[in-house]
């Protein structure tokens, strides 16, 4: 993955194709609940660092939680 959200896409996309198979089985589909958890975490995470942003543009200042830690995929 390179944290993109389309990489998300694209597993979630993929774990959906392997559960329509006649004979999916129960590791398949364990693997796609986790793989779906763990998507739902990553949006979640980024709508928090967007919101973020929109705070820090709205007020002119990053917010400390922030400061020490760089968003994924964003360079400085």
């Amino acid at each position: 993955m390179k944290n993109r959200m389309q990489d998300v896409r694209n597993h979630l996309i993929a774990a959906m194709e392997a559960l329509g198979d006649d004979d999916v089985s129960d590791a398949v589909i364990a693997r796609a609940k986790v793989i779906s958890d763990l998507a739902q975490t990553y949006t979640n995470t980024v709508k928090v660092e967007i919101e973020a942003l929109r705070l820090a543009g709205a007020e002119n200042r990053i917010p400390e939680v922030l400061e020490q830690h760089p968003l994924p995929g964003v360079q400085s």
